[in-house]
């Protein structure tokens, strides 16, 4: 008993440190994840007795719980970017989509296979796990507020649109990773039916589904108010919104991930949609967003302590800082080649492919579908060891980097 009231009290303490972080943040230009991350160390140290532990026996628990966290945050992605629908607005994320994406996945894979002598499967796994800029822990460098003119801060919506599309577009690749295991090789590997099913139709399905039931709520949204007696929906809709619309596709063979997110540009793409409803939404959803990334960076903080790293050695810290200082931005600056901004935006985007939580979704996703990849003691180590060096490094630049990106934009417009 006297465990259980500890763990209420200290998370109670923790979300209320939680309800100043991000102005505290804001001042001291320090990320506030990696707050919440020594947070969590030091009530490991103290000896809080905090729940899964271990990540290597709860990958059902860890799948679920990363799921939502990932699913309200892409619904809050795409009601932060507006209505501006231009294909000029989003040339920038679908380039980071069609070149960064693939760049940057084959560079993982290859490394995975020689530096860390990763089988096949486990290579591919490692890559799709990894190549997807994460949408909760990248909350602080994506648009924060719903009336800015996306012209004014393209870098922040570049980030914020890569972050809503490239969970979905990363999906298929874990599915490879796991048919390939269980077809025991390559040579077994039913590549037409990947390609068809698993990309072409599902991305498809995952699209069609989400805009669909974002056009209808967004309808009802506007034309519920219309009735007499029937008011405007609270905040606490969008988060009714986010699990239908995942729970839905996810059955009728769609990618989940991606229909939250279009369904959430939909939404937001209904014009006539009164502005406070949109905003009760989007604020609802980022307190909730919140509340959960306390709770996963305390337990993320205790996982760091508690001997996870010991599967791997200094590759896997050559390999995450590879990852953060050299493969993201070299594929980001080669897939933003030529658009008409400065050098140091370009780099900018390119650095800050935050890693995060999806990251731990899709392994867990996938060693609960099979058993047949071995090294998931490796994967989930090295996977640990790029996020948290991903939430120290970006943390400490990313603040300072968006703010002068948005000064620089502000005087140019």
């Amino acid at each position: 008993m006297k465990d259980h009231l500890l763990l209420m009290a200290s998370l109670g303490m923790t979300t209320l440190v939680m309800a100043w972080l991000p102005s505290v943040s804001k001042k001291i230009k320090i990320s506030y994840p990696i707050i919440l991350l020594g947070i969590g160390v030091f009530l490991y140290y103290l000896g809080l007795p905090v729940p899964m532990s271990n990540l290597f026996d709860i990958d059902k628990q860890l799948m679920y719980f990363c799921e939502i966290m990932v699913i309200i945050s892409l619904m809050g992605a795409g009601l932060k970017i507006g209505n501006d629908y231009r294909l000029k607005s989003w040339e920038m994320p679908f380039r980071l989509i069609v070149f960064t994406m693939p760049l940057t996945m084959i560079a993982i894979y290859f490394l995975g296979i020689h530096l860390f002598s990763l089988s096949l499967p486990a290579a591919i796994l490692l890559a799709a796990t990894l190549v997807p800029t994460d949408p909760v822990l990248a909350a602080e460098v994506q648009i924060k507020d719903m009336e800015q003119k996306e012209n004014s801060i393209a870098s922040q919506f570049a980030l914020t649109a890569e972050a809503g599309i490239n969970d979905g577009v990363a999906f298929p690749f874990i599915f490879m990773a796991v048919l390939i295991a269980e077809a025991g090789g390559w040579n077994n590997f039913d590549l037409s039916n990947w390609l068809w099913d698993k990309f072409f139709l599902k991305i498809f399905l995952g699209v069609l589904i989400g805009y669909l039931l974002g056009r209808s709520i967004g309808y009802l949204l506007e034309s519920l108010p219309e009735i007499k007696g029937i008011k405007n929906p609270h905040g606490f809709v969008a988060i009714s919104i986010t699990l239908m619309t995942y729970g839905i596709t996810e059955l009728l063979h769609g990618y989940g991930f991606l229909a939250v997110f279009i369904a959430a540009l939909s939404i937001r793409y209904e014009e006539k949609i009164h502005n406070r409803v949109e905003e009760k939404m989007h604020h609802f959803v980022e307190e909730v967003e919140r509340f959960l990334l306390v709770i996963w960076l305390i337990l993320f903080g205790g996982f760091t302590l508690d001997g996870i790293f010991e599967y791997i050695d200094w590759r896997g810290i050559l390999f995450a800082l590879m990852l953060i200082f050299f493969i993201r931005p070299i594929s980001g600056m080669i897939g933003l080649w030529g658009v008409d901004r400065s050098a140091s935006d370009k780099l900018a985007i390119s650095f800050l492919g935050i890693r995060g939580i999806g990251s731990f979704f899709y392994l867990a996703w996938a060693f609960t579908q099979t058993n047949l990849i071995q090294e998931k003691n490796e994967l989930y180590a090295i996977t640990s060891l790029v996020v948290l060096c991903s939430i120290i490094i970006h943390g400490l630049t990313a603040p300072r980097i968006i703010d002068k990106l948005v000064q620089q934009d502000n005087g140019k417009g």
